[in-house]
């Protein structure tokens, strides 16, 4: 066999091994391949980034759970990290049942850094009722009497002036699903600034609100959380799953350009 064949015949295990190898590289040191940022995540950045640390509070609705996977997760992860670098003060409510336990894991890791629960972020926890939660809490917020903790809602520093959704100056809410029952309740007929990190999958659902502008921002799963860690200058996982996606995807592409040009060569030998 002459080695235009063999550039149409590779060995699939060799294939197999330099995939593997090009994503296993990046995860553990990432390399840092450019991202063209989007507009839709580039607009929750400049929110909070207008926010004022001395008198803006945010809430956050944590609304999936640990079925939704990384996807869901990331988002998160990066947009506390930005209002935690901006020393922005923010709560987290969740109409999910397992919405609390993720807020707690971000919790969890600010206390150990030297933040403090009930000044800094609070968690209020479940409220069971769907759509009609979500507006209940809209309109009263102290509907949640107490936190996960068992701290009384009233009481705490984070809270103090927060009595509706419209005394929060931001809200954003993470989702497996798509906004709308948000949107529906409270986004139109209360008019806040609202926006939502969802799961890539769900992205073409949310798109319709986000170019109405009901959307303030919109952030898609795991490119979009790779984008705004680049922004906020903190990259991660995201970061780094984004370089082994696409260094797996120039192996492909280069393993395709490979083939071609054998095929082509052997066609006009």
């Amino acid at each position: 066999m002459n080695w235009i064949d063999k550039m149409q015949s590779i060995d699939r295990r060799i294939i197999y091994i330099l995939l593997l190898v090009v994503c296993i590289v990046p995860l553990v040191k990432p390399i840092g391949i450019p991202l063209q940022i989007s507009p839709m995540t580039r607009d929750v950045y400049n929110i909070i980034e207008e926010l004022d640390p001395a008198q803006d509070i945010v809430l956050l609705s944590f609304d999936y759970g640990p079925g939704a996977g990384l996807d869901a997760h990331v988002v998160p992860v990066a947009v506390v990290e930005h209002l935690a670098q901006r020393g922005i003060k923010w709560v987290s409510v969740s109409f999910s049942t397992e919405g609390p336990m993720m807020a707690d894991i971000l919790i969890k890791d600010l206390e150990s850094r030297g933040f403090e629960y009930g000044k800094d972020f609070a968690n209020l926890g479940y409220l069971a009722g769907e759509e009609n939660a979500i507006r209940l809490f809209a309109l009263d917020c102290l509907t949640i009497s107490s936190d996960v903790r068992g701290n009384k809602t009233s009481d705490l520093p984070v809270m103090q002036g927060i009595k509706t959704v419209k005394d929060f100056s931001f809200v954003h809410q993470f989702t497996s699903d798509d906004p709308a029952k948000w949107i529906r309740q409270v986004v139109d007929p209360m008019g806040i600034r609202f926006a939502v990190g969802i799961v890539t999958v769900s992205v073409p659902s949310a798109m319709p609100y986000y170019n109405s502008g009901q959307l303030k921002g919109l952030l898609g799963g795991l490119r979009a959380a790779a984008e705004y860690e680049t922004l906020i200058e903190k990259p991660g996982r995201p970061v780094a799953m984004m370089d082994a996606q696409s260094m797996a995807h120039l192996l492909i592409i280069g393993f395709i350009a490979l083939g071609n040009v054998g095929y082509f060569l052997s066609k006009k030998k």
